[in-house]
């Protein structure tokens, strides 16, 4: 660690990172139960839900701008505190356009919170330990999105009380960083840049591109698994219960697996294990339509399958602070968000045309074969070392 206060900025920001992620998992179903129930339409909903995606997107290139102009703790504090006044306005401004409105705020304020949080891990944490403390990460927010619908159960989906009892639990995990004293900031996050135009966005990308591609996989192949597994676990011939728990399992993967993944990335390499996780997450969907007829085999396959999967994300934001020196980070961390939320967008449109078209191998196909993209990346790409340090 770079100074006594970076274990106690860490704690703080694990906190966030839980109340994000609980959001994360809380917020989409509820908003399609309330909305089914009104009798919207798939298209209507699922336009809802993934518009704070697109909202990410749109506003990322503003988002050093205003973490240098905020600071880490104020950016990370004023987004979650704008997503915290938007639930609780939700079940009282109850119309298709109006919540469109707020999904697209929610998007652009719970964005900031994310970049900024990564930022400030990433400038805190010491080069020997980064995938440990991103490992944490992963399971912490993997944490807050499976809990986010067990929350949904207590609450129930009823009235204005789910609103408001997420925003409180939302608000709740604020407590660590309102009461840190003493924030370790980056020194380039004191200083504002300006808004990152497409062509700084693009040198970003040039700069690191392996690492960029590892976002648009994570983003594109989660979204697509955590959407359509169930569906394709149906048409297998699986009961209802048995095609949910797939998901599951595979988010149980993400939950247990990400520590460990992180400690040995630090022992062995970054760039090592997130190969070993390409390929294990490439031959794990190929699997999948013969482990439908062993549960001995399936959940296992998908437990591990999960694990190295969300290890794209997590490694992927330990790698740029490894290759990103900190007047750089901001944008390249914005950059890396966003591909992922563009990835997060298409994929399960697309995995839904490749399920539709080859039932049994459409959608394990197309699950493959970006990760073993990324492990041709990562085995023919020569490593930059320093290149934009």
């Amino acid at each position: 660690m770079k100074n006594r206060s970076a274990p106690w900025v860490l704690a703080a920001v694990f906190s966030t990172n839980l109340g994000v992620g609980l959001i994360f998992g809380f917020e989409p179903p509820l908003i399609a139960i309330v909305l089914n129930r009104a009798g919207s339409d798939a298209f209507v909903i699922g336009t809802v839900i993934a518009i704070s995606l697109v909202a990410v997107t749109l506003a990322g290139p503003f988002y050093p701008y205003w973490i240098g102009r905020l600071g880490l703790k104020r950016s990370v504090l004023s987004g979650i505190a704008v997503g915290v006044l938007i639930l609780v306005a939700m079940p009282y401004w109850n119309s298709i356009p109006a919540w469109i409105a707020l999904r697209i705020l929610t998007g652009c304020a719970l964005g900031l919170s994310w970049v900024a949080s990564e930022i400030w891990m990433n400038t805190v944490s010491g080069a020997a330990s980064r995938g440990t403390v991103m490992g944490i990460y992963g399971t912490v927010f993997s944490t807050g999105t499976v809990a986010g619908p067990v929350l949904l159960e207590i609450t129930g989906t009823r009235g204005p009380e789910p609103f408001l009892l997420g925003a409180l639990c939302l608000a709740v995990t604020l407590l660590p960083l309102l009461l840190l004293r003493q924030a370790a900031e980056s020194s380039a996050a004191r200083v504002p840049p300006p808004p990152q135009s497409l062509r700084m966005l693009f040198g970003l990308a040039r700069a690191a591109p392996v690492i960029m591609l590892a976002a648009a996989v994570a983003g594109l192949v989660e979204s697509a698994d955590l959407s359509l597994l169930p569906l394709f676990g149906l048409r297998a011939g699986l009961d209802e219960r048995a095609a949910l728990f797939l998901v599951t399992a595979f988010l149980a993967g993400n939950m247990v697996l990400q520590l460990p993944i992180g400690m040995l990335a630090d022992r062995y390499g970054r760039r090592r294990l997130l190969g070993i996780c390409a390929l294990t997450s490439g031959v794990g969907p190929l699997l999948l339509p013969r482990a439908l007829e062993s549960p001995a085999l399936l959940w296992p396959l998908l437990f591990l399958w999960g694990g190295t999967l969300y290890a794209f994300y997590s490694q992927g934001i330990a790698l740029l602070g490894e290759e990103f020196g900190h007047d750089r980070l901001a944008g390249a961390n914005t950059l890396f968000v966003m591909i992922y939320c563009i990835g997060g967008v298409l994929g399960p449109s697309i995995g839904g045309i490749a399920l539709d078209a080859w039932p049994r191998m459409g959608l394990p196909l197309l699950l493959s074969v970006p990760a073993f993209g990324l492990l041709a990346a990562l085995v023919l790409a020569p490593r930059r070392v320093g290149a934009t340090a």
